[in-house]
C-alpha cells in the first residue's frame, strides 16, 4: 500500500514537470526565441524619393498684404438741393472729365433770374433818364447814387441766381468709372447727398504693410509684384512711391504705398493683394522642394540621404543609404522650393516623399517615379 502511494507521487512529480517542461517551452522560451530570430532579421529598405539640394540665384523680397485704392476717388454729391430731372450715366460706365451727369430742377431761379433781369433793365432806364436830369440840375446827385447802388445789388442777385443753377448741373471733375446709380428721376436730393461714386482707376494704388524691421530696406521707386485672387497665375507689376508718416505703435507696422498701371482697369479698388518688393541685390541661396521640409514648431527638418559603406554578410564591402534626421533654418518660399540659411550644403540628398516611412538610422533606396505616383494620386483625389 505505501508503494503504490509512493509510486502515485513519483508519478505525478515526473507529469508535472513535464506539463512545466512544456508550458515553459511553448509560452516563454519560444516566443523568446522568436522574437530574437525576428530582431535579428535584417530590415528590407524602404523606397523613396530624393532630390540634391542645389543653389539658386533669388532677388531678395519683401512680402506684404495689401488693398488696392483708387488713384483718385470722391462721391458726387450736390451742393445745393432739388428735384432730379436728368440722369446722364449709365452704372459701372467710364466717363469723361466735364461730362454732365444729373441735372436738376431749375425752373424757380430761371424765374427769379426773368424777375431781376425785367427790374435790372428798368432800374438801367431810370438811371440813363435821372443821368441827363442831374446833368441838367434837376436831380439831386445822391438820388443817382441810390439807383446806381440799387443796379449793383440787382446784378450781384442776378450773378447769385446763375450761380445757384449752375450748381444744380453736376459735371464729372475728371475722367473717372462711375459706380452704382443711387437716384432716379423725380427723386429729391438733399445738399451733400450722395448721387455715385467716381474713381480714377488707372493708375491704381496698392497699400500694403510691411513691419518695422523691414522698413529700412524700403527705397521709393522699388519694382513691386501684386497677385490677386480674382487672376491665378497673373501678376502685375509697379513701383512704391510713398510711405505713410508713422509706424503703427499697436502692431509696428508700416503702411507703403505703390502705382501700378491698370490700363485694361481689370483691378479695382478694395481688392485684396499680396505684394512682393524687390529689396536689394540678388543673393545665392540653397534651395530645396518644399516637399521635403517637415515644418513644426520644435523647429523645421529634413531627411538627408547618407551613404555608407559596410561588410556584407559575404565579407564583401558593399554601400548603404542611411537616414539622418537634420534640423535646418528656413528662409522664404518660392515657386515650390524652399530657401535653407542653414543645416544643409549644396549636393545633399533629401527625402522629397516617404518622409512618413522612415526615420532616424532607417535604410532606403532611392526611386524618384514614386513622387510622380503620389503627386498624381493626390490630382485624383
Amino acid at each position: 500500500m505505501i508503494r503504490r502511494i509512493l509510486y502515485l507521487l513519483l508519478s505525478t512529480v515526473i507529469l508535472g514537470g513535464l506539463a512545466g517542461a512544456i508550458a515553459f517551452y511553448a509560452f516563454d522560451f519560444k516566443p523568446k526565441m522568436l522574437a530574437e530570430v525576428i530582431l535579428g532579421a535584417p530590415v528590407p529598405p524602404e523606397t523613396v524619393s530624393a532630390e540634391a539640394a542645389r543653389t539658386d540665384t533669388w532677388q531678395p523680397q519683401i512680402s506684404g498684404i495689401g488693398t488696392l485704392t483708387a488713384f483718385q476717388g470722391i462721391d458726387i454729391t450736390p451742393q445745393v438741393g432739388g428735384i432730379v430731372t436728368e440722369v446722364n450715366f449709365v452704372s459701372g460706365e467710364d466717363v469723361p472729365k466735364g461730362k454732365l451727369l444729373v441735372k436738376l430742377d431749375t425752373q424757380t431761379e430761371e424765374a427769379d433770374m426773368r424777375s431781376i433781369a425785367a427790374e435790372l433793365a428798368n432800374t438801367d432806364t431810370d438811371l440813363i433818364r435821372r443821368e441827363a436830369l442831374a446833368a441838367k440840375g434837376v436831380v439831386a446827385r445822391t438820388e443817382l447814387d441810390t439807383l446806381k447802388t440799387r443796379k449793383r445789388v440787382l446784378q450781384a442777385t442776378l450773378d447769385r441766381r446763375r450761380a445757384e443753377i449752375a450748381q444744380k448741373y453736376i459735371y464729372a471733375p475728371w475722367d473717372g468709372r462711375v459706380g452704382l446709380n443711387d437716384i432716379a428721376l423725380g427723386s429729391f436730393l438733399a445738399p451733400g447727398q450722395k448721387i455715385v461714386w467716381l474713381q480714377k482707376i488707372d493708375p491704381v494704388y496698392v497699400d500694403f504693410t510691411v513691419p518695422e524691421t523691414d522698413f529700412g530696406r524700403i527705397v521709393l521707386g522699388q519694382k513691386v509684384t501684386a497677385t490677386f485672387n480674382a487672376y491665378a497665375g497673373e501678376s502685375f507689376t509697379g513701383k512704391i512711391t510713398t510711405t505713410d508718416a508713422r509706424v503703427s505703435d499697436t502692431s509696428r507696422m508700416i503702411t507703403v504705398r505703390a502705382e501700378i498701371a491698370n490700363p485694361d482697369k481689370k483691378l479695382v479698388p478694395g481688392m485684396y493683394a499680396n505684394v512682393l518688393v524687390d529689396a536689394g541685390d540678388t543673393q545665392e541661396v540653397i534651395t530645396v522642394p518644399q516637399t521635403a521640409v517637415t515644418f513644426s514648431l520644435y523647429g523645421d527638418n529634413v531627411f538627408v540621404v547618407n551613404t555608407v559603406k559596410t561588410t556584407g554578410t559575404d565579407g564583401k564591402e558593399i554601400e548603404e543609404r542611411v537616414i539622418e534626421r537634420r534640423f535646418v533654418k528656413t528662409g522664404s518660399v518660392r515657386e515650390g522650393r524652399v530657401a535653407i540659411e542653414s543645416g544643409l550644403k549644396p549636393g545633399d540628398q533629401v527625402v522629397t516623399a516617404g518622409q512618413n516611412k522612415i526615420d532616424q538610422g532607417s535604410k532606403v533606396v532611392i526611386d524618384n517615379s514614386i513622387a510622380l505616383k503620389l503627386r498624381d494620386a493626390n490630382t485624383i483625389q
